[in-house]
């Protein structure tokens, strides 16, 4: 491992990541002060989703065909730009409305172009043999930088409504400091499945193919997909649970908490589990019955605190799920595909969130909080079952329709996962 590039990338992103957490912790608060509108509050919060996830998949067709660096750098350069405008908007009562807007939109869009060419451009300084810790120590950092810059954000805006954003700034100060140190060779990608000539014809469907191609890559866009939809309506009815029983705001965002707190734990844990697992697609099956088995400990107790303990445990699993993810496709994914492939990935299961958070509101309001746990919680285990049947179509599918499937969606060098002996 060349320890020296790998600790500034990972410190990089620390950075980046934490100021990230307190600007985006500030936004919402800013929003109301400026106009006592929750409307404009939504509008802001838009501004940095909505761009950002029609972002990931150009951000992954840039990723395969430019420098991993320099697009990292370009990335963090237009976020201190982003961070900059609201710093000086407030300070010289400069229109700060619009310039929130503005803002939230570029660092939203410009987080998801720097996010994918890091995680790219891990395995240029990690060892095939330290890949999985090092990528476990990513989304670990991930975890930990929305646990400290969450609160430290809200407290920062209780004292001034611009600090938190001078964090921001200073964070991403440092984030091209460290880029600029690092070893300029050794990002450009390597078209090492295609000749060099061929590399001009980079299209997103090559990595669509491979994902559909791929039993691992296939199911779990599924699964996530699915999850991060129906988790929505977890989250929601807890908190209206939570609000019934007149907890306290404290003790709910405490309870809240342990979404981050499981989170770290599942990246942690995943390197040394993972060892053990003769074939990473028996990940995404145990993942998705604790899914079932925590939806139901919900649905059962309606206990908003035994609840939210059971949101922990799922953010357990979904931060070894991540840690499977992302270490199939930088082991697995020719290396001239990978950056389409986890836009692709990304899209889609990102994709799901603000629609299951459209979509939960109705669905708690018509069916009640425990008959809408009773609803996630049967979706899941569909889901689970479909599982056997993603991984291997041939079982739902007849031969001759498999090999017809395959032969149009052709790929050069489509990987499967490979059961350890």
């Amino acid at each position: 491992m060349r320890w020296r590039d790998f600790t500034l990338l990972w410190s990089a992103s620390a950075a980046s990541q934490f100021g990230g957490m307190c600007a985006a912790t500030a936004n919402p608060l800013l929003a109301l002060v400026l106009t006592h509108s929750p409307v404009f509050a939504g509008y802001v919060g838009a501004a940095s989703t909505i761009p950002a996830l029609l972002m990931h998949l150009p951000a992954g067709w840039f990723v395969d065909r430019f420098n991993r660096r320099l697009l990292m750098f370009i990335g963090q350069l237009g976020r201190l730009a982003a961070c900059a405008m609201v710093v000086y908007a407030l300070g010289f009562d400069a229109h700060p409305k619009p310039v929130l807007v503005v803002a939230a939109l570029c660092e939203g869009s410009f987080l998801v172009l720097y996010s994918a060419a890091e995680v790219t451009a891990v395995q240029r300084v990690v060892n095939p043999a330290e890949l999985p810790s090092a990528l476990a120590m990513n989304e670990a950092r991930g975890h930990l930088a929305f646990m400290a810059g969450k609160p430290l954000g809200g407290f920062l805006f209780g004292q001034r409504e611009s600090y938190p954003y001078y964090v921001n700034l200073l964070a991403s100060l440092w984030s091209l400091v460290a880029l600029l140190m690092m070893d300029k060779t050794d990002y450009q990608p390597q078209g090492t499945a295609r000749p060099e000539h061929a590399r001009s014809r980079i299209s997103l469907v090559d990595g669509l193919r491979m994902v559909i191609l791929n039993s691992f890559l296939r199911t779990v866009v599924v699964v996530c997909s699915v999850g991060n939809f129906l988790f929505q309506t977890v989250l929601l009815l807890l908190v209206v649970l939570a609000e019934q029983q007149h907890l306290s705001s404290a003790r709910i965002g405490v309870l809240l908490a342990t979404s981050g707190v499981g989170g770290l734990i599942g990246s942690v844990v995943a390197p040394s589990a993972g060892k053990h697992v003769r074939d990473e697609r028996n990940i995404i099956k145990v993942c998705v019955v604790a899914w079932a088995a925590l939806t139901f400990i919900v649905a059962v107790s309606a206990q908003p605190v035994v609840g939210l303990i059971a949101w922990g445990g799922l953010s357990v699993t979904g931060g070894f799920l991540n840690v499977a993810i992302v270490n199939h496709q930088t082991g697995q994914v020719p290396e001239h595909l990978l950056g389409r492939v986890i836009g692709i990935n990304r899209f889609l299961t990102s994709g799901a969130v603000p629609l299951g958070a459209l979509s939960a509101g109705y669905i708690v309001a018509e069916l009640q909080p425990r008959a809408a746990a009773w609803f996630v919680f049967g979706a899941i285990v569909l889901t689970a079952l479909a599982v056997p049947l993603l991984i291997r179509p041939g079982r739902w599918l007849p031969a001759r329709a498999v090999a017809r499937i395959k032969k149009r969606l052709a790929l050069e060098e489509v990987r499967e996962p490979v059961a350890v002996p």
